[in-house]
C-alpha cells in the first residue's frame, strides 16, 4: 500500500471500494476517455470491473485519487502502472475531472508522485505517454520535468482511426538534478 502523499493544495490516498461512486463518475464521463480505447463506464457494475482491473493495488499498478485538501472532495487519479521493480521502471498514468483543468492540480500531484517513486520506490524511470492531439495532457507532462522521447506513430488503433503516442520519460538523477537546482 503506498502511504497518502500530500502537496500544499493535495492529497493523494489509495483509492477504495468506498470510492466507487467517484470511480464511477470519472471513468463514466466521455472527455476522460476521449484519448483512449476504452469507452465510459455505462453502470456501477463496469466501474466495479474497472476497479478490480486497474485500479485496486497490486505489486504491478496502484491509482491513487487526488482529494483536495480544502474540502477533501475527488477531482482525479494517479498511478503507476507496468511497475518492474527487476529493471527499476514504470509508467505512469492519470486522469482529471474536466472542471478542475487548467489550474496546475496534475502537475502538482505529478511532481509528487515522481518524488515518491524515486525516493521510497527506489526505481530510476519513470515513464508517460498519451495521444498526440491530447494537449492538455502533453502539458502538464512537460510542467512535471518529463523529457520528450519521440512519437510511436500510428500505435493505436481506437475510435475509427489510428492514433500517435507521444512517449517521455524521466529519469531518477534527472529529477535529483531539477530539485536541486530548484
Amino acid at each position: 500500500m503506498v502511504p497518502d502523499l500530500e502537496t500544499e493544495r493535495l492529497v493523494l490516498r489509495q483509492l477504495t471500494e468506498s470510492d466507487m461512486d467517484f470511480i464511477f463518475e470519472i471513468f463514466g464521463r466521455e472527455e476522460t476517455n476521449r484519448y483512449v480505447a476504452d469507452d465510459p463506464v455505462k453502470d456501477m457494475a463496469e466501474a466495479e470491473e474497472l476497479y478490480g482491473k486497474f485500479i485496486s493495488p497490486n505489486p504491478h499498478l496502484f491509482r491513487l485519487g487526488l482529494f483536495l485538501r480544502e474540502t477533501g472532495n475527488p477531482i482525479g487519479t494517479i498511478g503507476l502502472y507496468g511497475i518492474k521493480t527487476e529493471d527499476f521502471r514504470a509508467v505512469m498514468g492519470f486522469d482529471l475531472l474536466k472542471e478542475h483543468w487548467g489550474h496546475g492540480y496534475m502537475t502538482e500531484a505529478g511532481k509528487a508522485l515522481i518524488d515518491y517513486t524515486f525516493r521510497e520506490l527506489g526505481l530510476n524511470r519513470i515513464q508517460v505517454s498519451t495521444d498526440a492531439d491530447n494537449r492538455r495532457s502533453l502539458a502538464a507532462i512537460e510542467r512535471m520535468g518529463f523529457t520528450r522521447e519521440g512519437v510511436m506513430r500510428q500505435k493505436d488503433f481506437y475510435k475509427g482511426a489510428f492514433h500517435d503516442d507521444i512517449v517521455y520519460s524521466i529519469l531518477r538523477d534527472e529529477w535529483e538534478g531539477k530539485r536541486r537546482n530548484g
